[in-house]
């Protein structure tokens, strides 16, 4: 993972990584509190042995007699005789165990000091014990370091700091135990975001889109709108809207494929159902017909026909009733707009409608169709549920596979693929729809006209404002919701 694969992963799953962050900080707070505070008090020994001051070398090997000895007497503050005898002095109703296990010692290197320190509960215990080390301790020391004649014995300890009576816990410590809580959180759940990152398998950049067909383009990215399930036609909305732009994209990609071989009758379909297939039918052939293209718009969805409802058209006479003979494809299509385009309905919906677009009837009226118009768009149903888009598939030139943001799986895409290639129907393209907009920033932006006279005090005087000049964001939800087109 490199750099900017790092900070697409901390965009795309920051929530996620700030919960388990906050959960394990909560977690350490809350197991902090219920924790049983500790509290620590010191006394510290001072080891000397006997020896003729006026003599360097007898000096030297006392010292180093004293640092040995403090070795020893470190064990011996832990020994099960000193913590008898503390207890004994305190009458302290506990274990010989429970009170080893609080006292800890530690000799001061290239010292002849030797610390021991006593953890416990109560404030007032900890010095008490501590208290009854330094005297209990000195006065074993003494006893143990008689000579068996009597004499003055050849080592001695003596008290040098008193323990004091803590005033604040040693343990738990808040601020250090939460703060390694969050930064093992932020690991964590950065760890976790990279793991559902890995097993996420949807679709949600054109990178991805081309893997997934066989590197064929993507014509374009159709941003997410909240206001598309209302107004489902781009052609109400502003010219220059982000919308707008991406079908005008998919419009020029489209008359870039294969130009050797020109291609007429196009199938729009995709993998599952609410990918926004229809509605991206309907507003490419607004926007090949506003070029200047003869555009007919099929709707060879037999199931759930939504393109004529989108266009504001009735639905009753359509393909069912040319391919069954009540009616010739003049009678049954409709003109849409000022003379704009033509639409072709579903017509009456029929219980066998992949038998029916199968038939001999339908390769004829394509047929037909195909020498009076320059191109034709078939609104077909999704490939993966029902068969119907494979049995019309073989009259058309190639597919545009249409592709949701963010639901579309891998699988989706290949299994598709798949039933395309099984008819000898290529995918020319697809497109990407329903795409947040922090995804793609691209289509966060808009132009804006300036009339004439409108004042651009970047334009000369007197001079009129140039168009595009300004560019203007548009408010948009990073995610799409599941209310989409079909």
């Amino acid at each position: 993972m490199n750099g900017r694969n790092f900070i697409r992963l901390l965009r795309d799953h920051w929530k996620l990584i700030l919960v388990v962050a906050a959960v394990a900080a909560g977690a350490s707070a809350a197991l902090t509190a219920r924790t049983t505070p500790l509290y620590e008090s010191s006394v510290t020994f001072y080891v000397s042995a006997q020896n003729n001051t006026s003599d360097p070398i007898s000096a030297y090997q006392g010292d180093l007699l004293s640092q040995q000895v403090v070795q020893s007497f470190a064990e011996l503050l832990r020994g099960p005789m000193l913590v008898q005898a503390v207890i004994n002095d305190l009458g302290l109703p506990a274990a010989p165990g429970t009170i080893a296990a609080e006292i800890s010692t530690r000799p001061i290197p290239q010292t002849v000091l030797l610390s021991a320190t006593v953890i416990d509960p109560s404030p007032r215990r900890a010095r008490q014990i501590a208290q009854s080390l330094g005297t209990q301790f000195t006065r074993i020391v003494a006893n143990l370091e008689q000579p068996p004649g009597g004499g003055t014995p050849p080592v001695s300890v003596a008290v040098v700091a008193q323990p004091e009576l803590p005033a604040a816990p040693v343990s738990p410590n808040p601020f250090r135990n939460v703060s390694i809580a969050l930064a093992l959180g932020l690991l964590a759940g950065i760890a976790l975001a990279a793991a559902v990152r890995s097993l996420d398998n949807r679709i949600k950049s054109t990178d991805e889109l081309a893997a997934e067909t066989g590197g064929r383009p993507v014509l374009g990215v159709i941003p997410f709108d909240s206001a598309a399930r209302r107004h489902p036609l781009v052609l109400d909305e502003d010219p220059f809207s982000p919308r707008v732009e991406a079908y005008r994209k998919v419009r020029t990609n489209l008359q870039f494929i294969d130009i050797d071989r020109p291609r007429k009758v196009l199938l729009f379909t995709s993998a599952l159902p609410e990918e926004g297939k229809s509605s991206s039918a309907c507003n490419l052939a607004i926007m090949l017909a506003q070029a200047g293209t003869r555009v007919l718009l099929i709707e060879a969805d037999l199931r759930r026909p939504r393109a004529v409802g989108y266009l504001g058209l009735p639905g009753a006479v359509g393909v069912t009733d040319v391919l069954l003979g009540r009616c010739t494809e003049d009678e049954a299509i409709q003109v849409w707009g000022d003379d704009l385009f033509g639409v072709l309905a579903s017509g009456s919906l029929p219980p066998n409608p992949g038998d029916l677009l199968a038939s001999q009837q339908a390769i004829q009226l394509i047929g037909r169709l195909r020498d009076r118009y320059d191109t034709v768009l078939v609104d077909a149903p999704p490939l993966l549920p029902f068969a119907d888009a494979a049995s019309i598939a073989p009259y058309c030139d190639g597919a545009i596979l249409m592709v949701r943001h963010g639901r579309t799986r891998t699988e989706h895409i290949r299994r598709a693929t798949e039933a395309l290639k099984a008819v000898n129907l290529p995918v020319l393209g697809s497109v990407l729809t329903m795409a947040p907009r922090a995804a793609h920033p691209e289509y966060g932006y808009g132009y804006r006209y300036y009339r004439p006279g409108a004042g651009d005090p970047r334009s000369g005087a007197g001079d009129p404002p140039l168009d595009g000049d300004r560019v203007t964001a548009r408010d948009q939800p990073e995610e799409p919701t599941h209310a989409s087109l079909s």
